[in-house]
């Protein structure tokens, strides 16, 4: 389990998140999944190469490899 501000460091290390807004859960569920669908909560990687579902630069990298 991690807790953490940091959505890049959740979406490197975490396969699922619960996303929390003022004590209340407000998504749940695979990490992929969540922080796509949230343009608050994205990786700066996922908003500057959407519409692709890429959440670390390791995924970029692998994937333009």
């Amino acid at each position: 389990m991690l807790a953490t501000h940091d959505v890049e460091l959740a979406a490197e290390l975490a396969h699922r998140v619960v996303l929390l807004a003022e004590g209340e859960v407000i998504a749940d569920g695979p990490t992929a999944e969540i922080v796509v669908s949230s343009p608050s909560f994205a990786p700066q990687v996922t908003k500057i190469l959407a519409p692709q579902q890429w959440l670390t630069v390791t995924e970029v990298r692998e994937a333009l490899a």
